[in-house]
């Protein structure tokens, strides 16, 4: 049993470490799983957790627009340093905000809101579009100074957040296009 570590054929000044040790210097003291735990779980939750979506109702799309505006401020830190490239977050959200307010222009009265409340697409929107962005407010609290390290994994999933609500956008535009549904 060789204690030092060292290598067959290596000479005495070579040292062997093992590669936990050498992973866990290369992290600097942070969990590599803890991300990918955390989407784990989120994936989990939107797979097989109750429906949660209570009716998309005018107060649950106000909340949807305060969390995105949490989002939008927190990305707008000059420290991010976000490049105005697509899928560029600091536009596709205020677009989304754009096109909830046409979406509830033409639903505006009772009656007609109602019927928007009830559409199971829309509910399951407006749900969908809450969680990704606690996620992203979620991503910055616990990314803390990670979130300004271009390569991180926490900058990485706001990357994948900034193309997940890309696709929302187009979708809720192909879906109500004029703020109508199709």
């Amino acid at each position: 049993v060789r204690g030092d570590h060292s290598l067959p054929g290596a000479t005495s000044g070579d040292t062997y470490r093992p590669l936990g040790s050498q992973m866990a210097n290369s992290l600097n003291g942070r969990n590599p799983r803890k991300g990918r735990i955390l989407g784990f779980i989120d994936a989990i939750q939107d797979a097989v957790g109750p429906p949660k979506q209570a009716a998309a109702d005018r107060r649950t799309v106000e909340k949807t627009w305060k969390l995105m505006d949490k989002v939008v401020r927190l990305c707008q830190n000059p420290k991010l340093q976000l490049k105005n490239s697509p899928p560029y977050i600091l536009d596709i959200l205020p677009d989304t905000y754009q096109h909830l307010r046409l979406i509830l222009s033409k639903y505006d009265d009772n009656q007609k809101l109602a019927q928007l409340s009830e559409n199971e697409y829309f509910k399951i929107y407006i749900d969908s579009l809450i969680k990704k962005s606690k996620r992203a407010i979620r991503l910055f609290k616990e990314g803390k100074e990670r979130m300004y390290e271009e390569q991180s994994q926490d900058r990485r999933n706001l990357t994948k957040l900034s193309l997940i609500f890309s696709h929302m956008l187009a979708e809720i535009k192909a879906i109500f296009p004029n703020g109508q549904f199709q």
